[in-house]
């Protein structure tokens, strides 16, 4: 059965992949393997919050288990729930400190909550340790920006689109550093 369903997924058929789920014996259908499984479908069928839903059941199952706590961090960010995803992004760092996912998850969600000084210092550390990252780097030139540090946010996107020169951020963040800098807006009207 699970092989259906990766099979359906691969073909572009996400409602059928997950309908193949629902075939399951029912004694397995309450399986860590089947609830990640559900909350990755429901997911990409943009149902966010039966997804977390999918994700907690897994969650229960295997409590000391990273992959539904990363997993869940995706539908709790299309809902706009950074408290939640700083909540299980800690508990994955507290299991797993270099976790990349949850790493670039909470920065995100830290940057999103306009907390942009802890969000510049976990995308640094995630750039130390992933430097051709376009997704790091422009959010830490981003979350440098709003900091109003306008000399290392320039640097940062310009290194960027040194890498890729189309990065649509990237150029977006400078052309906004150079507005504000052409017209003396301060920075700190950005925010």
């Amino acid at each position: 059965m699970f092989q259906q369903s990766y099979d359906r997924e691969g073909a572009g058929k996400l409602a059928e992949s997950l309908s193949t789920l629902d075939t399951l014996p029912s004694a397995r259908q309450g399986t860590y393997l089947a609830q990640l499984r559900r909350g990755w479908l429901l997911y990409r069928l943009g149902r966010f919050a039966d997804a977390i839903d999918a994700y907690g059941k897994a969650i229960a199952v295997a409590p000391k288990a990273i992959e539904p706590r990363v997993g869940i961090l995706l539908p709790q960010q299309a809902l706009r729930r950074h408290a939640d995803v700083e909540v299980q992004a800690k508990i994955v760092l507290a299991i797993d400190p270099l976790n990349y996912l949850a790493t670039l998850r909470l920065a995100y969600s830290l940057y999103s909550q306009g907390r942009y000084g802890e969000s510049a210092a976990l995308y640094a550390r995630l750039k130390d340790l992933y430097p051709s990252d376009a997704e790091v780097r422009s959010g830490l030139g981003w979350s440098l920006l709003k900091q109003g540090k306008s000399a290392e946010a320039t640097r940062e996107l310009r290194e960027l689109l040194s890498i890729q020169p189309r990065h649509a951020l990237a150029k977006q963040g400078l052309d906004l550093l150079q507005t504000a800098q052409g017209v003396g807006f301060e920075l700190e009207a950005l925010r």
